[in-house]
């Protein structure tokens, strides 16, 4: 049975009081590095273990390195674990600074992009690690782009699929990636969003993606990885449905 993970990232509103608008995602992410105190992180992992969940994949702006030290975010992970939850991976780029905040966590991966780094030095760098690196599909439009970006994958670097961000840059659709990436998909976004060529994101379940259909077809071929719920709307607090969205998940585990 898969993982089911809340995403922080889902909470990029939250500094101002979820109000924003997704251009201004690098503006909100710096003012979240500045508002998450160890008494703002506690915080979070207590409505996060509200709605049921029991692990997160943390958004490096919740202990960005610029702010947290390795001992730092050895205290954050047991304020998560005195919540009740464990930190399953981290979202952010694999760099030296990321990876030494990521193993402090005692996470098992990073996911997301090559901000500030590349496939070679990410390479590298997993290599001296335990810890892997799945490559998020932000603006690919095909499989086979992807899997150039990551030339070609290693047994520690994957894809990290996510769905919303398939319907917002691709013309096909996210089974689509699942069939064409097969084994390369080691992480999931489980993401709805509201329609094409958009990133309004929504429930999962009201959008265009067809989540339930991904995850039937995840099933079907094995998928043993995790699935991280994410949502970040511009305009509502993610937490309120949060244990319906877990419950979603579930029933398709």
């Amino acid at each position: 049975m898969s993982e089911i993970l809340f995403n922080t990232a889902n909470l990029v509103g939250r500094a101002t009081g979820y109000r924003f608008q997704f251009n201004q995602w690098g503006e909100q992410e710096r003012k979240t590095i500045e508002a998450t105190t160890e008494a703002e992180f506690a915080a979070i992992c207590g409505e996060i273990c509200k709605a049921g969940f029991t692990a997160v994949e943390l958004w490096m702006a919740h202990c960005h390195p610029s702010a947290v030290t390795a001992a730092g975010a050895k205290v954050r992970r047991k304020i998560a674990g005195d919540h009740g939850l464990t930190v399953h991976s981290v979202a952010g780029p694999y760099t030296e600074e990321n990876l030494l905040i990521a193993e402090a966590l005692g996470a098992g991966m990073i996911n997301g992009g090559f901000w500030g780094t590349d496939i070679h030095t990410v390479k590298s760098l997993t290599k001296g690690s335990h810890i892997g690196f799945n490559f998020e599909n932000h603006a690919a439009k095909t499989p086979a782009e992807i899997v150039a970006r990551i030339d070609g994958g290693t047994d520690k670097v994957g894809v990290a699929l996510d769905t919303g961000w398939v319907a917002t840059s691709s013309t096909l659709g996210a089974t689509e990636f699942v069939e064409q990436l097969g084994p390369l998909v080691r992480h999931v976004h489980v993401k709805d969003v509201a329609a094409h060529g958009a990133h309004h994101t929504v429930p999962l379940g009201a959008g265009c993606v067809g989540v339930d259909a991904v995850l039937r077809l995840l099933n079907a071929r094995g998928y043993a990885g995790a699935l991280s719920w994410e949502d970040e709307p511009e305009d509502r607090n993610p937490l309120e449905i949060a244990d319906a969205m877990r419950k979603h998940l579930l029933a398709h585990t």
